[in-house]
């Protein structure tokens, strides 16, 4: 059995984010091998995979996500999420996760320039 997560993020980026991180934020959304780069039907935890970002009529950017990853790549959304945290607006609730068996997802929450896990029900 696969260890397959759905990962929902959904959150704007403030004007003035560094080009850098928003030539970051683009590469792993539109590149094959980007983290956030897979499109089309979901292969176990349902729906679709859909990545946007875009600039939005508040002068920053707007960035909404749904991926299906495997266990050993949350290393790597933690870090893509602490260097965005800075440019977040407003820091809180990010998104959330959910393994493919369990029907609750856990909430992301950005504190303190870190991510937090925060279980919605006791499993």
């Amino acid at each position: 059995m696969a260890d397959l997560y759905a990962l929902d993020l959904a959150f704007d980026l403030l004007e003035g984010t560094p080009d850098a991180v928003l030539t970051e934020v683009r590469r792993q959304l539109e590149s094959r091998d980007g983290l956030l780069g897979e499109r089309g039907p979901a292969w176990r935890v349902g729906g679709m995979l859909v990545g946007e970002f875009a600039a939005n009529e508040r002068g920053g950017w707007s960035l909404t996500i749904r991926q299906e990853l495997h266990a050993d790549q949350l290393p790597e959304v933690e870090d893509f999420l602490v260097a965005l945290a800075p440019h977040i607006r407003p820091p809180g609730p990010v998104g959330r996760i959910r393994h493919h068996e369990h029907e609750s997802p856990d909430l992301l929450v950005l504190r303190e320039g870190r991510v937090l896990q925060l279980a919605l029900d006791r499993r």
